[in-house]
């Protein structure tokens, strides 16, 4: 892959934490501990129907839901902690990332944050 080619790959993504209620301030402080210090955590609520939900064991109630921006390069360690502390990848819940391309990075650089 050519230099220039390498520059225009994402170094950070948009995690996105979806955990049963309450459990939102845990994934909160895991991500303080690795020192992801943007977050923001916000409420949900479960859109499936009873017999989707049930069908693929979920629970369709009241859910926390937390968004960071993360460092690719510390990503699979983020998610390796949350995995392990929230038991996701069952019916507590489940995280994923978006890439965030160039066009973000100036306004990313004015909140603050630091691509390294």
């Amino acid at each position: 892959m050519a230099q220039n080619e390498q520059k225009k790959l994402p170094v950070v993504e948009l995690l996105g934490v979806v955990v049963t209620k309450n459990k939102g301030e845990t994934a909160v402080k895991i991500l303080n501990a690795l020192n992801v210090n943007l977050q923001i955590l916000t409420y949900a609520k479960g859109t499936a129907d009873s017999t989707i939900a049930e069908y693929f064991d979920l629970d369709s109630g009241e859910k926390d839901m937390v968004f960071a921006l993360i460092k690719v390069k510390h990503k699979q360690k983020i998610l390796d902690a949350l995995s392990t502390h929230l038991s996701l990848g069952t019916a507590d819940g489940i995280a994923f990332t978006i890439p965030i391309k160039s066009a973000m990075y100036s306004t990313l650089s004015q909140m603050g944050f630091e691509f390294d």
